[in-house]
């Protein structure tokens, strides 16, 4: 893994290495928290569970997507990441590899979609 950094940022402020291990750290840890809510409600999905921790995981999927929506596809963190010296803060802010996370929408929301589609039909069964 290598920080890249940009000869002097967009914002005009010097890099500062640190402060952009920091976000993609965070940026990162985000990450982990959604990727995990978005397979705790697959896999709940799968075997009907309905309880507290799925709402906890719906309610973190719901804010991120919120959060995604509202700033037309962008991470609000991504603007920090370039003025601490990122060359490109859509990738560059996190710690994964960067093919993986350009495709994160591309899975992570048909994802969604099938936990969503698995507790609807869970739901649907328990009604009959």
């Amino acid at each position: 893994m290598r920080l890249r950094l940009a000869p002097m940022p967009p914002s005009g402020h010097p890099p500062r290495p640190t402060a952009l291990i920091v976000v993609r750290a965070l940026h990162s840890a985000v990450f982990l928290a959604e990727l995990w809510a978005i397979l705790w409600i697959v896999a709940t999905g799968l075997v009907g569970r309905r309880d507290r921790s799925v709402a906890v995981a719906a309610a973190l999927v719901g804010a991120e997507s919120v959060v995604f929506v509202t700033n037309r596809g962008a991470c609000p963190l991504t603007p920090l990441a370039e003025r601490y010296g990122a060359e490109d803060g859509r990738v560059s802010d996190m710690f994964l590899p960067d093919a993986l996370a350009r495709t994160i929408p591309y899975w992570s929301i048909p994802l969604v979609g099938i936990g969503v589609a698995l507790h609807v039909r869970a739901w649907r069964a328990g009604r009959s």
